[in-house]
């Protein structure tokens, strides 16, 4: 026979206190600036299972109850954690390619992106930086200013990400912005563009459907896209970040390091 845990719930004697503010009005509602703190015991609480019996739980269920709250507890206080710490930075160098870059310590490497390297943010996936470099044998760069002016140059990287996000999907539509164009000469003493464009995605609940109004547009997905651009080794370099507009405000100074930290490095013979 399983031998078995009593559990007695007493009805707790405790009391509440209700601070009274007077005067101070809090979002619009008035309260006095005074406090004044009172005692008000509170109502009986009834545990009781058919009346006043005892229910037995299994010494096996409760130690396993325990134990899953235990792990639990552990998990997400890990989680919390990881939120709560400062940001970390790592530096990637590629001297075989010739470019440099800080990204957080905590983003993962992913391998058969297509990018020359790629990193994603393991909690947000929408979230990763990645470099993308043109092929020598096809280009020919002296300098980021072959590309036109920061303005012809957003145009150009809009474009292109409008190509990639092409989908043959019924009822998909996206709609897209450039929001700044821009140029700085970096520490390094070279030219870099800086373009930032947002895109987001619609698609239709019911694509077949045949009237218009059974046709409703949901957004997808809104994020914004960064682009760092410099030329050396006669090859044009691109710094691609994504992240969802939402995260942007919360995550700017960290994206602004990570692009502000980008640099092309000539490959030694």
């Amino acid at each position: 026979m399983a031998t078995a845990v009593v559990v007695r719930f007493q009805p707790p004697s405790t009391a509440i206190y209700s601070p009274k503010l007077n005067g101070t009005v809090f979002h619009g509602i008035t309260a006095h600036s005074s406090v004044s703190g009172k005692y008000t015991a509170a109502p009986p609480i009834s545990c009781k299972l058919h009346e006043s019996k005892d229910f037995a739980v299994p010494r096996r269920n409760a130690m396993a109850l325990i134990l899953s709250g235990f792990v639990f507890s552990q998990a997400n206080y890990a989680h919390n954690a990881a939120f709560a710490q400062p940001v970390e930075f790592r530096e990637y160098i590629d001297n075989f390619d010739g470019y440099s870059f800080m990204y957080p310590y905590n983003w993962i490497r992913v391998r058969g992106a297509g990018a020359d390297i790629f990193f994603r943010d393991p909690f947000v996936l929408d979230e990763n930086v990645m470099v993308e470099i043109s092929s020598p044998s096809s280009s020919y760069y002296k300098s980021v200013q072959d590309l036109g002016s920061p303005e012809e140059a957003g145009k150009k990287v809009l474009k292109q990400y409008l190509t990639e996000f092409m989908s043959t999907r019924l009822g998909v539509r996206r709609e897209s912005s450039i929001l700044t164009t821009s140029s700085k000469v970096a520490s390094d003493g070279k030219l870099y563009y800086v373009v930032e464009v947002n895109i987001k995605s619609y698609a239709n609940n019911n694509e077949l459907a045949v009237m218009p109004e059974n046709r409703v547009a949901r957004l997808e997905w809104d994020r914004r896209y960064l682009s760092v651009l410099g030329v050396e080794n006669n090859q044009l370099y691109e710094l691609r970040l994504q992240t969802p507009e939402k995260s942007f405000l919360e995550e700017e100074s960290d994206i602004r390091r990570v692009m502000d930290s980008f640099r092309v490095n000539k490959i030694a013979a």
